[in-house]
């Protein structure tokens, strides 16, 4: 009875952090094996880039076809785009952007929308000129009122005007990622699962799981992750029936920890990036795990 326990325990916290919301920017199948004392897991995350909801939803009226166009060069409406210079979100704010606008969140596809429409209409009154305000999104006003638009600049600002015209009166859907995680494990017990993660355009996140072990005994968890910022979230749910809490820091794509917290157990979780693959840690009251994911 005791071993069982410690098993299932480990299940748990194994299921939860092996998960998709460190990687939502590369949405891409990836392979998981994991080894902890008593069992062996393999799983797959399967993404699912969708639309969600019309782009015009999100945006106010008087800049609704820039930003349109903005967006289409930035980002192609994907709430969870992430550049090689850690631009994120459908406006590609990057970190020191996002900060004088008070965006905690550019993944948050509310205030990415909010916070570019502000940022174009300062730009604008800066410069008097849509295409050399496009410019100053595109290398930075102090960059542009010192030395002027470059040509990368100008052909930058032409491509959005571009794309806002040819974007014009079209519905255009914001896009969003749901993975889901088929898994099975083998050892000293046998069992069968389903993980699923899902994005609500950057605001938060859920993740979801069911377990058959055995045949007989079923077992489930339902996690909220409400984003905070673009790296901290709180965690609120249940597992089985156990309420749950804790909370995640991650960097994406590089890097994550989570902890969890009920009335039967603390797990301390963490992943890593090295180079094309991460390896995944956990601890618990009750166990240790070891994992690495990779593409496939």
């Amino acid at each position: 009875m005791q071993r069982f326990t410690v098993v299932l325990i480990v299940l748990f916290f194994v299921q939860i952090f092996a998960n998709a919301l460190v990687f939502l920017n590369e949405p891409e199948t990836r392979l998981s094996l994991e080894w902890h004392q008593t069992q062996f897991k393999i799983s797959v995350f399967q993404p699912f880039v969708h639309p969600v909801v019309p782009i015009d939803w999100l945006l106010p009226k008087e800049n609704r076809d820039l930003l349109k166009g903005l967006v289409s060069v930035e980002s192609n409406f994907y709430v969870h785009a992430l550049s090689v210079e850690g631009a994120m979100g459908l406006a590609q704010f990057v970190p020191s952007t996002a900060e004088k606008l008070g965006v905690l969140n550019p993944f948050n596809a509310f205030w990415a929308m909010d916070g570019a429409n502000r940022y174009l209409e300062q730009l604008q009154r800066q410069f008097k000129s849509i295409e050399y305000a496009l410019a100053g999104y595109f290398e930075g006003p102090s960059k542009i009122a010192k030395y002027g638009p470059s040509s990368a600049a100008i052909e930058y600002a032409r491509k959005v005007l571009r794309s806002a015209e040819r974007l014009k009166g079209e519905t255009i859907f914001v896009k969003d990622v749901t993975y889901i995680e088929p898994y099975v494990l083998v050892g000293d017990r046998f069992a069968l699962g389903l993980n699923v993660y899902a994005s609500f355009l950057g605001t938060s996140y859920l993740s979801g799981g069911i377990q058959l072990d055995d045949w007989k005994k079923l077992s489930h968890r339902v996690l909220f992750y409400p984003a905070i910022t673009h790296s901290f979230s709180l965690i609120v749910g249940e597992r089985n029936f156990n309420f749950t809490v804790g909370a995640l820091y991650r960097k994406m794509p590089n890097f994550g920890v989570q902890f969890l917290l009920d009335s039967n157990n603390l797990d301390l979780e963490a992943l890593l990036r090295v180079w094309k693959f991460y390896i995944t840690t956990g601890f618990s009251l009750k166990g240790f795990r070891v994992g690495l994911i990779g593409g496939m």
